[in-house]
């Protein structure tokens, strides 16, 4: 009870009492006291802009916002504006652009939107506007921009954002570019020039495929199916009638609920909303391990794809959908509602403000805890007084294990001032020495080693360039959040992690408990993109819950805290070279990596999460070398004479794991910055080299396919248009991409403006087009903010970059026009393409700098001081070829 007069305020049109402390943020105050869950729960410290409200119809950031701030005044959340079932305009429009991933960020722009328009909860104009959410054109760009320029969105789903908010303000939006099959005659046809792109005949884009709707041959089952071979492990009936697939893959924004839900209604040619699809729980679906790698519909579809085939196959023989999937039971890839453009099932509800995240999860008796963690990893605790925070008013428990400290309290707001006041009571120590790591040989992980290598590098006109890139953090929307509860009979957590059955393997080992005792649950969270902090919010979730048996305790990171504990990408480098012969043809090819480990996801073993570093006794920080992650995408999809791939892993300094493509990212831009040097040396227009050592028609149709789009002109060397190219298939298994991209440098400042992203896209057949097309766009706008801005900075005292001012982002005022095409092919499976965009653009957008002003920035992200120091470092040759 608070001490003071109690808050009055109104609360979508009605009056509300807050019995808080006056300086309680408004933020805890709408979602712990009012249930408005609506008002995401982001950064807290005023950056991301999730928690907007409007307060008198102005955008505030309501974790900024004392509870005195509101007395007497009209407050207004995404409840107040509409509901699931009668969404607002301003929400509608987001929802008719499908304008999320994650979609955690997107209510607090929907209140900035409704703001800039000026409408409140009953959609009448407030004083002195007059847009009303009917789409008038009453703003302009600048003052759009001006609204979002306080705004993050991790997913890359700023070109969606505003072309929502830019139809509300009445401006037509140029249509998305509809799926052609690159055998007919809209992926052909001549380039914008009117003639052949380099004047080559362009390839069909069929030849050596499977044709379409040819029967697939039985094969093995795979794994998970394996491992719960029934039909219903996987699909059964409802007594409502539906039909609920159990999936062991989870969603977090690549809107895979809805597309195997598609895959499944086509299979068993029942209407889409007939399906129900089950996210991840150890209690409930099958164990697909970890939802990554871009497996969830080329693997997970496949899966479920078999099981409703067998599915069908008993029901059409009478026979009750249960016992063994067969291999002959094989999924048509087609029928239904594939091929459609699907709405999400999930955004409706996400967007117009209900409970629909981790961080949004309430039961009775709920506890919330926080963390004090150490300045660095290897600082020591050498004094804490906790008495006096034990003796705060509303906290339950001050956990104190070695260096792991933590608090639960009542209220959320006392747990934040409980840690805050235990941080100005503790001492901590660095160790004396810098941590270096072992002197350990480094792992080798050949790829690919043909015989006579270096005869062929010494056969032709050598070639060589180093490349680098560093740490760069997943930097989610909000910090990660997971609840646990320890009872008699078990303990139950709830995060939204990637992998269920991992992570309860890992806690197992971490609390000496039988696995059989624990629970995981996926739930809905912030954008990942990887292994963020997910998991060590469930740990620490645990060890909370642990102090309060019986009650269930909601654990959140400070951002600060995930920034610095986080698992980052690894810093990556790579020394190249090239031989080519009197027609421009590569003979050898030589790649060495450099890299850090790639993975280090929980696996059972115990010591994979930062609780298990801070307990008394516990264990050292984990590393396995080697693995796949480093040499990912690096094998050429080139026809090369002699090729040596090999990659080099060595312990760094930082905690490192899996980022969005892991090394697919840098390898790609190595390798392609690389083949727009080697074409420069041959003399060879840089789509035109590529096509020469082509021989993969599908990887050829989207080179050829995105050129044609973007109006390619050919040229040798920096032409002053500012155009790149780069084409990839990920994995060398996924999806392929292939990317054109313009940019302007501001050659005073160094700054790079992307203008124009054009970008083809082969991913078998294609199940839900705008599905698809939003994976693609999200990869492309993360893989420009990686490129242009990001950067983890670390020092003696440990990591420096703690938020998103010290941690630049992409911001919307920076989002090019994007144009993608996507190559349908109907009867092929589906390829994986959430992570398949990614890759070529950092590599796109170098070849674009380098074209634009002839400086070949090497080293990633392309900064106005890198390109500075680049120009400054240039020998006399390359000082020769710069336009400015």
């Amino acid at each position: 009870m608070a001490a003071t007069e109690p808050t009055r305020t109104v609360v979508n049109e009605t009056p509300v009492v807050l019995d808080l402390e006056p300086e309680t943020p408004l933020v805890y105050a709408l979602r712990n006291d009012l249930g408005l869950y609506g008002v995401r729960q982001g950064c807290s410290v005023g950056e991301c802009g999730s928690c907007v409200v409007l307060v008198e119809g102005r955008a505030e950031r309501s974790c900024q916002l004392p509870v005195s701030a509101v007395a007497g005044r009209r407050v207004t959340t995404p409840e107040g504006l509409g509901t699931p079932d009668r969404p607002h305009p301003v929400q509608q429009a987001f929802l008719d652009e499908q304008a999320a991933q994650c979609g955690y960020c997107i209510n607090g722009i929907v209140m900035t939107t409704a703001g800039l328009l000026g409408v409140d909860g009953s959609g009448a104009p407030a004083a002195g506007n007059g847009a009303a959410g009917t789409g008038c054109p009453v703003v302009d760009e600048e003052q759009i921009q001006a609204a979002l320029a306080e705004h993050l969105c991790r997913c890359g789903t700023h070109h969606r954002i505003l072309r929502a908010i830019r139809r509300l303000a009445g401006q037509e939006q140029p249509a998305p570019l509809p799926p052609v099959q690159p055998d007919g005659a809209a992926a052909g046809g001549p380039a914008a020039n009117g003639s052949p792109v380099n004047g080559a005949t362009r390839a069909n884009g069929s030849a050596g495929l499977p044709t379409p709707g040819a029967p697939a041959h039985a094969a093995d089952l795979p794994g998970p199916l394996r491992d719960a071979p029934h039909v219903e492990d996987w699909i059964r009936p409802l007594p409502d009638g539906r039909i609920e697939v159990r999936t062991g893959r989870v969603e977090f924004g690549q809107g895979i609920r809805t597309a195997l839900a598609q895959l499944v209604a086509g299979e068993l040619e029942v209407p889409l909303d007939q399906i129900v699809v089950r996210s991840a729980a150890t209690d409930l679906t099958p164990d697909e391990g970890y939802t990554a790698g871009s497996n969830s519909l080329e693997v997970g579809g496949a899966v479920v794809g078999r099981a409703a085939a067998a599915f069908r196959r008993l029901r059409a023989a009478g026979l009750p959908p249960t016992g063994p999937v067969l291999p002959e039971d094989l999924p048509r890839w087609g029928g239904g509602p594939v091929g459609e453009a699907a709405p999400r099932d999930d955004l409706r509800a996400k967007l117009t403000g209900s409970a629909a995240y981790a961080h949004d999860l309430a039961f009775p008796g709920m506890l919330y805890a926080r963390a004090l963690l150490p300045p660095s990893y290897d600082a020591r605790l050498v004094e804490l007084d906790e008495d006096a925070t034990r003796e705060m008013p509303g906290v339950e428990a001050v956990v104190r294990d070695g260096r792991l400290v933590l608090v639960v309290a009542v209220r959320e707001e006392v747990a934040v001032r409980a840690v805050r006041r235990l941080a100005r009571d503790a001492r901590w120590q660095e160790p004396a020495t810098k941590w270096e790591p072992p002197a350990e040989p480094p792992v080798l992980a050949p790829v690919v080693e043909d015989v006579g290598v270096p005869e062929a590098l010494l056969a032709g006109r050598r070639v060589r360039a180093s490349y680098a890139k560093p740490y760069e953090a997943h930097a989610s929307i909000a910090p990660s959040s997971a609840t646990a509860v320890v009872q008699p009979d078990g303990i139950t957590v709830w995060c939204h992690n990637q992998g269920v059955y991992p992570l309860r393997r890992e806690l197992a080992v971490l609390l000496g408990e039988d696995e059989s005792r624990l629970t995981v649950r996926h739930v809905d969270g912030p954008g990942g993109y990887g292994h963020n902090g997910a998991d060590d919010a469930a740990g620490f979730a645990v060890m909370a819950a642990r102090a309060v048996p019986g009650r269930p305790v909601r654990f959140n990171y400070f951002v600060q805290d995930e920034f610095g504990w986080e698992p980052y990408a690894t810093a990556m480098s790579a020394d190249l070279e090239a031989s080519l012969d009197d027609d421009g043809r590569v003979l050898g090819w030589r790649h060495r990596i450099y890299t850090g480990a790639h993975g280090m996801r929980p696996t059972g073993s115990g010591d994979r999460l930062v609780v298990s570093w801070l307990r008394a006794g516990g264990a050292e920080r984990p590393w396995a070398g080697g693995g796949e992650g480093g040499v990912r995408s690096a094998e050429p999809i080139y026809q090369f004479g002699a090729r040596e791939v090999v990659g080099e892993y060595t312990r760094g300094a930082l905690r490192t794991s899996s980022l969005r493509s892991l090394g697919g990212y840098f390898n790609t831009f190595a390798m392609e910055s690389f083949m727009d040097e080697l074409a420069e040396a041959a003399g060879v227009d840089p789509v035109e080299f590529r096509l020469a050592h082509l021989r993969d028609e599908r990887a050829r149709a989207v080179l050829e396919t995105a050129a044609e789009h973007a109006a390619w002109r050919p040229r040798v060397g920096p032409s002053g248009r500012g155009r790149g190219v780069a084409v990839g298939r990920y994995k060398g298994s996924k999806a392929y991409v292939a990317h054109v991209i313009d940019v302007e440098v501001d050659t005073d400042t160094g700054v790079v403006a992307v203008r124009r992203v054009v970008t083809a896209c082969d991913a078998g057949v294609v199940i839900n087009p705008d599905g698809l097309r939003n994976q693609i766009e999200g990869g492309i706008l993360q893989g420009l903010s990686r490129a242009l801005h990001e950067e983890v900075r670390h020092g003696p005292g440990g990591i420096q970059s703690r938020d998103w001012t010290t941690y630049p982002v992409l911001r919307f005022a920076e989002v090019p026009q994007l144009d993608v095409v996507l190559l349908d092919r109907p009867g092929l499976p589906p390829l994986g393409a959430g992570e398949a965009s990614t890759p070529p653009t950092p590599a796109a957008l170098a070849n674009a700098v380098d074209d634009a002003v002839g400086i070949r920035i090497r080293s990633l992200p392309l900064t106005p001081e890198r390109l500075r120091a680049r120009l400054e470092d240039m020998t006399e040759g390359e000082l020769a070829r710069v336009l400015v």
